[in-house]
């Protein structure tokens, strides 16, 4: 497989499930920068100067009287851009200026007029309550009393404001229609001069002193309507009075009048005709009594008869004054109408027209009095288009709205926070490292054998966790099933560069192998930088080496080691740097390699990092079967990759890669590995203890079963 065919573009793409490993790998990165920018917020807050909020509410209504003498206020409509223009128009140069000069800020802040201004603007907050005509204004400032008394201060300025634009603009508008008045009497002047110029030099004809017009016309014709509908009415009562008899009409004459003597008298007739009737079977009809009742009947009788003469007599006298009242006017009206139509003449249509002007002269002069009248009148009454509803009051001293230390604070954790995680991921994105099991798989084309975790130990010493010795056994597992069968396990163990834990790995391999009765030898061929002696605490005088030039036999340069079933080949003393790959190609290595695989279960080849000298590529042909060891998140995966690429075009073959050192609680791609191992343990005693070599397996098949 050739490595460089692979893109870039699918090299450093996080997954969506990345995140949170991305965030949690560095969460020191995130913690530091979330709780310095906390610090550095709360820490700049408290040292900040403390500023105080004052604010006054008022009412702001269009501009009207306090008493609505002529209606006008009644017609203006609704303006919903009023109370967005007023919010402005406090903001402005206008109202603030004054206020500036009044407390003399310009002298206090030691700016000029213009800039403590725009400062003081700055400090001001003006916020209109949503569905109302409430206006609220404030001021932000470190003087409490200061604040309280320049927001009430603007109020004012912005009150008197209102009134004084209003006065100005009605008393410029009384001034002009003054003007247009003593012009428009000018024009009334000259058309009633001209009428009357006409109405000579025509002969106008008229009724007395009133012109003939189309309103005398309609006033007379209303009158004769009148009139005849009173001539009517007298005509036909008089008519029907005319065919009663004396005595229907004494008894319809209550409905004809309401003359209060008639009345009595047919009430006294009444009450004199039911005493005659008494009196007559009392006595006889001589009898004195009875002859004084029937004179004072006869009496009423005749005051009542002469009464509804009288009655009748008043009926024809209205009759007669309707009928002379409707020929009067008939003939008025007659009159007014040839008037008129000779007025209507082409001789006298001169005079109408000038008649028509003067009418509308004087029509327009009366506007402009009366206009003149009413906006005089209106601008003497009282005006309130601004009402103070709340002054402002001073700020007690523990109530300043900045600096808000704790809203401040949490700004800057979340900001530190937003800085953190963003840095993590830039990091992130930078280190090209090996993080993930996908990674190695993706780029090398090759299986994981085995994971180890952070802090694993030599197993042959100290303490231990199960969790390390468990991820050798799981190294050992692996690399048994990715050998060919039947092979012999001889294995180069590799790495891209120095300290990746390629030795370490060697040691704590080969006593895993022994655990399982293998007979192990490691086999240290770096021959540059000798460490396993170190691991495996032998002597370092003589090695391999001391073998590869001669000077020594295999048998004497192996050595036992404090493991039981392990042996070990020093570096040696008898070779130098620039010997080393003469030595490692020599006939006595391959010798040495065939010799040992046959002697031993298991044989191990420590190698220098590849991309440093050329012995490892020598030493993985050779041998046959390599493992490589990468450190996790320590080299650039590229030089991995070289790494690979340099074995495999030697000839070398990999059954696999080992990722050492990884922080198993961080990577969850990594945590299964120690997770389920944990799982198994038993409740107590899960604690690090001592591993001591088992006893030996009495084959070299590996044991599945679990148990060692």
């Amino acid at each position: 497989m050739d490595l460089t065919d692979a893109k870039p573009s699918q090299e450093s793409r996080l997954q969506f499930l990345d995140y949170w490993r991305v965030i949690k790998t560095r969460k020191v990165i995130v913690l530091l920068l979330f709780l310095l920018s906390g610090l550095t917020a709360f820490t700049v807050s408290l040292s900040l100067p403390k500023k105080y909020s004052a604010s006054v509410r008022i009412k702001v209504e269009a501009e009207k009287p306090a008493v609505d003498v002529f209606g006008a206020g009644s017609s203006a409509g609704y303006d919903p851009y009023f109370l967005k223009t007023q919010y402005q128009i406090i903001q402005s140069q206008k109202i603030l200026l004054p206020v500036v000069k009044y407390f003399k800020l310009e002298q206090a802040w030691e700016l000029p007029e213009d800039i403590a201004v725009r400062r003081l603007k700055g400090q001001l907050f003006v916020r209109q309550y949503p569905d109302t005509s409430l206006i609220e204004i404030g001021v932000i400032d470190t003087d409490r009393k200061l604040a309280a008394r320049v927001a009430n201060k603007i109020a004012e300025v912005f009150e008197s404001d209102r009134l004084e634009v209003k006065r100005e603009q009605t008393q410029k508008g009384i001034d002009k229609l003054r003007e247009e008045l003593t012009k428009q009497e000018d024009r009334v002047r000259t058309a009633q001069e001209k009428v009357e110029q006409l109405r000579k030099e025509l002969g106008v004809p008229v009724m007395g002193n009133i012109k003939m017009s189309d309103i005398t016309m309609q006033h007379l014709e209303s009158q004769l309507s009148d009139a005849r509908n009173v001539f009517i009415t007298s005509e036909a009562r008089l008519n029907e009075v005319r065919k009663l008899t004396p005595l229907e009409f004494r008894n319809a004459v209550n409905t004809l009048t309401s003359d209060p003597t008639v009345q009595s008298l047919l009430q006294r007739l009444t009450d004199t005709d039911t005493s005659l009737e008494i009196l007559k079977q009392d006595f006889g009809p001589e009898h004195p009594t009875v002859l004084a009742a029937i004179a004072q009947h006869d009496k009423l009788s005749d005051q009542l008869n002469e009464r509804l003469e009288g009655i009748k007599k008043g009926f024809e006298v209205e009759y007669a004054v309707a009928k002379a009242r409707v020929d009067d006017l008939q003939k008025q009206y007659d009159d007014a109408k040839n008037a008129s139509y000779s007025l209507e003449s082409d001789k006298y249509l001169p005079f109408v027209n000038a008649e028509r002007e003067e009418d509308l002269e004087l029509k327009l002069e009366e506007a402009v009095r009366s206009r003149i009248q009413q906006a005089t009148t209106e601008m003497q009454l009282p005006r309130y288009p601004v009402e103070v509803i709340d002054q402002a009051q001073e700020p007690l001293p523990q109530s300043y709205v900045s600096p808000a230390i704790a809203s401040n604070t949490v700004m800057g954790c979340v900001g530190g926070l937003l800085l953190g995680v963003g840095l993590a991921f830039f990091i992130e994105f930078l280190d090209t490292s090996i993080k993930k099991v996908e990674d190695i798989e993706k780029y090398f084309g090759l299986p994981v054998l085995g994971v180890i975790g952070q802090q694993a130990g030599l197993l042959h010493r100290g303490s231990v966790s199960m969790a390390h010795l468990e991820a050798y056994r799981m190294l050992r597992t692996n690399i048994e099933f990715a050998k060919p069968k039947g092979t012999a396990t001889s294995l180069c163990v590799l790495s891209a560069g120095a300290g990746e834990g390629k030795s370490f790995t060697i040691v704590n391999l080969a006593f895993v192998y022994a655990q399982h009765g293998a007979r192990v030898l490691v086999v240290d061929s770096d021959l540059r930088r000798s460490t396993v002696h170190g691991d495996l605490r032998i002597s370092n005088t003589i090695g391999l080496a001391d073998y590869l030039g001669g000077q020594k036999t295999v048998p004497e340069i192996i050595q036992s080691t404090e493991i039981p079933n392990v042996s070990a080949i020093a570096g040696g003393s008898g070779g130098t740097a620039k010997d080393a790959l003469p030595l490692l190609t020599s006939r006595r290595m391959a010798d040495l390699i065939e010799q040992v695989g046959r002697q031993f279960d298991v044989v191990l080849y420590d190698t220098p990092p590849i991309l440093g000298v050329s012995d490892a590529a020598i030493m993985a042909r050779e041998v046959g079967y390599s493992i490589f060891v990468i450190q996790h998140r320590r080299y650039p995966r590229n030089m991995a990759r070289r790494a690979v690429q340099v074995v495999q075009n030697a000839g070398g073959k990999l059954l696999g890669v080992v990722v050492n050192n990884v922080q198993l609680g961080h990577d969850e791609t990594y945590y299964y590995y120690h997770d389920q191992v944990e799982h198994y343990q038993p409740a107590t005693g899960r604690a690090s203890k001592p591993v001591a070599a088992a006893k030996p397996l009495e084959s070299d098949e590996i044991d599945l079963s679990g148990k060692y």
